[in-house]
């Protein structure tokens, strides 16, 4: 299983460092995509991608993962916003948290789906459409998971889940408590 990663200036590390976890220590092999071959993301860190957006081919990944920043910067970037459409046409699974939410608005995957996010949706009324906006924390609507900016960990989990990465329900609960600090030795 292959997983596309497509990162950009200012995004959230922390809503997606989970996730990366998760699939590391289950052989998910991970890419990173950006617009431009170095972003920033929200702690200052600088990122070198794997790849351009213009050299991701869809069919090489079985997931794509935006993880929540500010989106108002990408909204009018067509290629950014054709490979989300052609990961959606092809039904493979988005994984959005937070602010990601608003690309999946843009590109029109978020078409009469059920969606998670914690951005303002008045801010984005050409983007959510609010009688489908959920108020769990985390959602899955066919192809798509989506999440609240707060629920990193549980969005995490959740992607995990949908695509089969768990042993059983306990190792599911296991991952969850120990991201969440429950653990006792």
């Amino acid at each position: 299983m292959k997983a596309l990663f497509l990162l950009y200036d200012h995004y959230v590390d922390w809503e997606i460092s989970p996730l990366s976890y998760i699939f590391s220590v289950t052989n998910v092999e991970i890419e990173t995509a950006a617009l431009q071959e170095e972003v920033t993301h929200s702690g200052k860190f600088r990122i070198r991608v794997d790849r351009t957006l213009n050299e991701c081919r869809v069919s090489d990944y079985d997931i794509l993962v935006i993880p929540g920043g500010d989106p108002e910067p990408l909204l009018e970037e067509e290629a950014l916003l054709n490979l989300i459409r052609e990961f959606d046409q092809e039904n493979k699974w988005i994984a959005a948290i937070c602010g990601a939410s608003t690309l999946l608005g843009k590109s029109s995957v978020l078409r009469n789906r059920l969606y998670s996010t914690s951005i303002d949706i008045t801010e984005f009324p050409s983007c959510f459409d609010p009688v489908y906006q959920s108020k769990a924390d985390t959602t899955v609507c066919e192809n798509l998971i989506t999440a609240e900016g707060s629920a990193y960990v549980e969005f995490a989990v959740e992607v995990g889940k949908q695509l089969n990465l768990f042993n059983d329900r306990e190792d599911e609960l296991e991952t969850m408590l120990f991201f969440k600090n429950l653990l006792r030795g």
